[in-house]
């Protein structure tokens, strides 16, 4: 596995994308950091707790970098070499899959740090200052990096089983983007629409989407989820288990 995920870390580092990705992630966090520059003080502290909205633009380049890695390899025919490399093919599927949530986190740690030094050039608000659940305004941002980078963990496994099913990355990545930003809505659909077997349908793995969400909004566990951030935290770790599961199978029996 270790020579494999060298392998992996090699190729990635050859892509463009691995290397726009935090400039372009930088650019929109400042820009919305701009036209922020005259929000309220309550406005100016979820801004600041949501990294300038960089943990959702951030959710949208790694499902675009995960799709890509899975679907590239089966586009450009490179699959046929690397397979030759490993015993059981679900082995790369698990490598890319660690690969990306390695990559996640560089890219939470510079969201993070970017709005240290936004907040500092702005100069408007102490990181002591309380906020959500008495707890300091960087207590809130470095625990909406780390439910934000928990939740990517089924994110990806989602947008690798997809791309296991695709067959080019535009298809895997429009697929991916809509599932994951369309899924809130699916779930509360769902919930609404099975009212009498709310107990069993809260647990769709679309809901789980909304773990972040409910941190900063707490009333979401009883209009929205109807599940505590303890259930939906458990509810992600087995989804992302399921997926993950059923991609490396997908993906070890796909032709090349």
């Amino acid at each position: 596995m270790g020579k494999l995920l060298q392998q992996e870390i090699f190729k990635f580092r050859h892509q463009r994308l691995a290397w726009l990705a935090p400039v372009i992630l930088i650019l929109l966090m400042v820009s919305l950091a701009m036209t922020a520059h005259g929000a309220t003080g309550s406005d100016h502290k979820f801004y600041l707790a949501s990294a300038y909205g960089g943990f959702q633009w951030l959710t949208i380049l790694i499902i675009v970098i995960g799709a890509s890695s899975v679907t590239m390899e089966f586009e450009y025919g490179t699959i046929k070499q690397v397979a030759t490399q490993v015993n059981h093919r679900w082995m790369i599927f698990v490598g890319k899959y660690v690969l990306v949530l390695g990559y996640s986190v560089v890219l939470h740690v510079l969201a993070v740090l970017v709005t240290v030094l936004l907040n500092i050039g702005g100069g408007r608000l102490r990181w002591q200052t309380v906020y959500l659940y008495h707890q300091s305004l960087l207590v809130n941002l470095l625990t909406n990096a780390v439910l934000d980078l928990y939740g990517g963990v089924l994110i990806v496994g989602l947008v690798f089983l997809l791309a296991s099913c695709s067959h080019n990355s535009a298809a895997a990545v429009a697929i991916g983007v809509g599932a994951c930003f369309m899924g809130e809505g699916i779930s509360s659909l769902l919930l609404q629409s099975f009212k009498s077997a709310l107990s069993l349908v809260r647990w769709n793995p679309f809901n789980m989407f909304f773990l972040q969400q409910e941190y900063g909004n707490p009333s979401y566990q009883q209009s929205v989820t109807h599940l505590s951030i303890q259930q939906l935290s458990a509810g992600t770790l087995v989804w992302a288990v399921l997926f993950l599961g059923v991609g490396a199978v997908l993906f070890s029996k796909r032709r090349i």
